[in-house]
């Protein structure tokens, strides 16, 4: 298998077996379009095995990859109706989101729906058939990635996962069809983006594909509800993970580390007193965070570019779009404002007093028995 945004599409002989699909590169970044479905099938990420083309084909195959450290992202077109066999690659586990109706394909002889992912690994064959012109967009990553739980393992191994048919919420492929399309359509700005922001590009593909996996397999949260794990302890946990990290890039793993939970748990809990998710705390801090540096910043020596990637920012149109809702002017319109100190910046206030609510039960008792400890010598 081979990272298609740097291979290059070969001529094959055998182009009018496969309903002569056109040789032609695309001029799109990172775009390949291919000779005949066998060269296709053969540059694929994290899948192998081969097309049947049932007709002639109505339009290009083509693939679009892009790696983000040790995840490789597709998205790929099949030119018309084929059938294929095959299998996941060595090693890895693939996540397939179509992106057309989902309905035009099936999977071992089952339509798709909306809700529908495929997960494709070593020793689970399967087959495929497309009635006609479909897209999809997959997420390749290690099998030993530390992403995939243990219990996510567990349930992949499992008899009743025989099936590589899994279905999750709209809102979860949606999010994964998203992330996918626009960070291979953006290959070549990724190569130049700082280091932080591929590491924050790469968190949120990740906790797109854990998320969905863990819901698709219907793994149960072991930690919220059990007595030794309060959602006080939860909470505090990842407030002070915050709190203890102003000016420096944070993700949802972190905190999911920090608490000790999986990012659904945290999700659930903070929906249950916030009513947002942890995601969108964190993109809130964010903001406020490069607004902070935007205003303190030297204009002669800083772009807004520059300084949003040291803080994990690789999606550009979006964090304008974001910015701009929550302060009421672009990044670049703060950034040519007076210098500020930074002091005159709001220190995120809710943050302290929040930590004052959710102490750590653990720390808490500690506290306790060393104060009884001293009235009790």
């Amino acid at each position: 298998m081979r990272i298609v945004s740097s291979a290059r599409a070969r001529h094959c002989p055998r182009a009018a077996a496969c309903g002569d699909v056109r040789s032609t590169r695309s001029a799109l970044m990172g775009r390949l379009v291919f000779h005949d479905c066998d060269e296709f099938a053969e540059s694929m990420v994290g899948i192998v095995g081969r097309f049947v083309p049932t007709a002639r084909a109505a339009s290009d195959w083509w693939i679009e990859a892009t790696r983000v450290n040790s995840t490789t992202l597709t998205h790929s077109q099949i030119g018309g109706a084929a059938t294929f066999a095959g299998d996941g690659g060595p090693e890895a586990i693939t996540l397939g989101v179509p992106m057309t109706e989902p309905g035009a394909s099936l999977i071992d002889g089952h339509e798709l729906d909306q809700r529908s992912i495929i997960i494709m690994r070593t020793a689970r064959p399967w087959t495929f058939t497309s009635r006609g012109v479909c897209r999809w967009v997959g997420i390749t990553l290690p099998a030993d990635h530390p992403a995939i739980s243990v219990r996510t393992h567990e349930a992949l191994a499992s008899a009743r996962n025989r099936d590589i048919r899994i279905r999750t919420e709209p809102a979860q492929t949606s999010r994964i069809r998203a992330l996918v399309s626009r960070l291979c359509a953006a290959d070549e700005s990724l190569r130049r983006i700082d280091e932080t922001a591929s590491v924050a590009a790469e968190e949120q593909i990740i906790s797109a594909a854990a998320s969905a996996l863990e819901q698709g397999l219907e793994i149960e949260d072991r930690h919220v509800g059990r007595p030794q794990f309060s959602r006080r302890r939860v909470i505090a946990r990842a407030l002070a993970l915050i709190q203890a990290n102003a000016g420096q890039p944070l993700f949802v793993q972190d905190l999911c580390r920090a608490a000790q939970v999986s990012e659904r748990t945290l999700r659930n809990v903070f929906h249950e007193y916030f009513g947002v998710g942890p995601m969108r705390m964190v993109r809130v801090r964010q903001l406020h965070e490069i607004h902070a540096e935007l205003l303190s910043a030297e204009r002669a020596h800083d772009t807004v570019t520059r300084i949003a990637s040291r803080f994990g920012v690789w999606d550009f149109s979006l964090f304008a779009r974001n910015y701009r809702r929550l302060y009421g002017e672009s990044p670049s319109e703060t950034l040519n404002q007076p210098p500020q100190r930074r002091a005159a910046v709001p220190d995120g206030s809710w943050i302290r007093y929040a930590s004052r609510i959710f102490v750590d039960d653990a720390v808490s008792l500690m506290q306790q028995d060393a104060e009884t400890s001293a009235c009790y010598p």
